[in-house]
């Protein structure tokens, strides 16, 4: 049923929120979301048994933010690539997400086409920030 998709967990404590996302990128042919998790012990646990291409996750969920996530993921070796969805655009958090691992960061205001853009980068292996965001 996903075969040639790009399979998604959400992770985010927000379920309407996930509810959105995944109704968004669902409209996305080429994309299933497969999981949800509503923190971040619940999406490691995920990671290790769905084992999806992509990772989309907020940073500020309980019992494991989402750069804990992030360092989890580095020290497991999960080869899932991941993509922050965050309401915070302050350069530390930037950083610490992309130093962590992360592959693109976008903000929660930005248009549904940057996390659709991020997700597709993150798949090829590059880097995607939402404008106004940028590197360095």
């Amino acid at each position: 049923m996903n075969k040639g998709k790009t399979t998604i967990l959400l992770a985010d404590d927000h379920a309407i929120v996930r509810r959105g996302i995944k109704a968004l990128l669902e409209y996305e042919p080429d994309f299933a979301v497969v999981a949800e998790a509503s923190d971040g012990l619940q999406a490691l646990e995920q990671l290790e048994s769905v084992k999806p291409h992509i990772l989309v996750t907020d940073l500020c969920m309980p019992n494991m933010s989402g750069i804990e996530l992030l360092k989890a993921m580095k020290e497991k070796n999960i080869p899932t690539r991941s993509v922050v969805l965050s309401m915070c655009g302050d350069a530390p958090y930037i950083t610490g997400a992309l130093d962590a691992g992360a592959f693109g960061y976008i903000l929660k205001e930005s248009g549904v086409e940057h996390l659709v853009t991020a997700i597709r980068e993150a798949q090829l292996g590059r880097r995607y920030l939402s404008p106004p965001l940028s590197v360095g």
